[in-house]
């Protein structure tokens, strides 16, 4: 299986508008990070996002946090995720990506998805099931 074609429809860093995300979520998988994304996803969690090596963080902003530019400036309305690299880690020619909350929850179903099938054992991981019932 290509994981990257199965979870994202493949990966190019040079080119692809949503790369930020794909290279994020990518990287929370392959950390084991799950427990902390299932936190991310929740709306008014304490989290308000994750972060890690090589320079990648993945931020929530709250539904009751739309008009606070201040705490959030540059965010698109709308926008309650946000995917960034670091360029000076890696190289992605857009290495910012916001997304409303229906966009990234297509790409997390589709990398949870990919996820499970690579170790098919993971489906009933307690971090799995959890991420799939805050996607429903």
């Amino acid at each position: 299986m290509d994981y990257f074609k199965t979870a994202f429809g493949g990966f190019a860093p040079h080119l692809d508008e949503d790369a930020a995300i794909k290279f994020t979520l990518n990287t929370v998988l392959l950390d084991n990070r799950l427990d902390e994304l299932v936190e991310v996803v929740i709306d008014g969690s304490q989290f308000g996002g994750i972060e890690g090596e090589p320079g990648w963080m993945l931020e929530r902003r709250d539904v009751a946090d739309e008009g606070n530019e201040m705490a959030y400036p540059g965010w698109p309305a709308g926008a309650r995720f946000k995917a960034s690299v670091d360029e000076d880690a890696y190289r992605l020619k857009h290495p910012e990506y916001f997304m409303d909350r229906e966009g990234f929850m297509k790409y997390l179903v589709l990398a949870i998805d990919a996820y499970v099938a690579t170790d098919p054992a993971r489906k009933n991981a307690p971090s799995v099931v959890a991420l799939r019932k805050v996607v429903m």
